[in-house]
């Protein structure tokens, strides 16, 4: 019995050791092991979080059309990921225009954005919907019926005083960027060079995702045609409505057109005060003309052109 009593103490002995080993080594290897997982996981978070600032630049040179973005910054960040956040408007003349923010949000294995230019659409115009500011919309003339009505409003424009404004014109044919600025007044400026699209896709159904490429002051050189270009031919996932894929098109208008002097244009944003749209009024080299951002001047804020 007495040999009994010391094996059960001696056997107990060993587990306390066992155990108290065991409490020591996860004290021990508790932070460490922590401190590893919190750097690994904070590092995916990172890649995924760098790959959704770069798909929202490229979307931003692709797809925003006359939009500029004034921040893409990292919010509420936390161990588990985050959002990137961009707040957008528009340069008219020299007036800013609060445009629609654009938010992304990442983990550990994935990213994606979450809301890219919000569209509600009626019969005859389109607006954003956060800011409900009217959109200057593209069309496709081979499309007889559009989900948003053909727009002539040029003229209408034009009689209005002491705004400066933008409107987007459909080209009768695709155009060089020579015979745009040949063909404008020069007291207006081509902010925003449309690209087109192919067959029957109705542009109106794209939610603003015009892909085009954006000027400097009116104006676009070789550098800036080819730095666009190369971002055409590596986008993805520029979204596809009704059978017709943006991204496949920017491939396609990539390999078309390899310079500027020999790229063609299918419509452009052109912005200024106005009075001066009145020269546009009753051209024929495009066919349909809408109205978007306009606003009121006023005598501390001088327009750029």
């Amino acid at each position: 019995m007495k040999q009994d009593n010391e094996f059960e103490k001696l056997a107990f002995r060993i587990k306390l050791k066992r155990w108290l080993l065991t409490i020591l080594l996860i004290i021990v290897l508790f932070p460490i092991l922590s401190a590893i997982s919190y750097k690994t996981t904070q590092s995916f978070s990172a890649k995924q979080s760098s790959k959704l600032m770069a798909d929202m630049d490229v979307r931003q040179s692709l797809v925003s059309p006359n939009i500029q973005n004034s921040d893409l910054a990292i919010g509420n960040s936390n161990i588990s990921g985050g959002t990137v956040i961009s707040h957008q408007y528009k340069d008219i003349d020299g007036y800013h225009i609060p445009w629609q923010t654009i938010q992304g949000k990442y983990n550990w294995i994935y990213h994606e954005i979450q809301s890219d230019n919000l569209v509600d659409s009626y019969d005859n115009a389109a607006y954003t919907r956060t800011t409900q500011t009217k959109i200057p919309l593209f069309y496709n003339d081979r499309v007889k019926s559009p989900n948003v009505q053909k727009a002539s409003e040029i003229a209408s424009i034009s009689v209005m005083k002491d705004y400066v404004g933008e409107i987007a014109l459909t080209f009768r044919q695709p155009l060089t960027y020579k015979q745009i600025l040949e063909k404008l007044p020069s007291d207006v400026q081509a902010n925003w060079y449309w690209l087109g699209v192919s067959g029957k896709a109705d542009p109106t159904i794209e939610n603003n995702n015009f892909l085009g490429i954006q000027s400097t002051k009116g104006k676009l050189n070789d550098l800036d045609y080819n730095y666009f270009r190369k971002e055409l031919h590596t986008a993805d996932e520029l979204g596809t409505f009704n059978n017709f894929s943006i991204t496949k098109f920017a491939h396609q208008y990539a390999k078309k057109y390899p310079s500027l002097n020999k790229a063609k244009f299918a419509g452009v944003i052109v912005t200024g005060q106005t009075e001066n749209f009145k020269p546009l009024v009753n051209q024929k080299w495009f066919t349909e003309s809408s109205v978007g951002a306009t606003i009121k001047r006023v005598p501390y804020i001088k327009p750029s052109f």
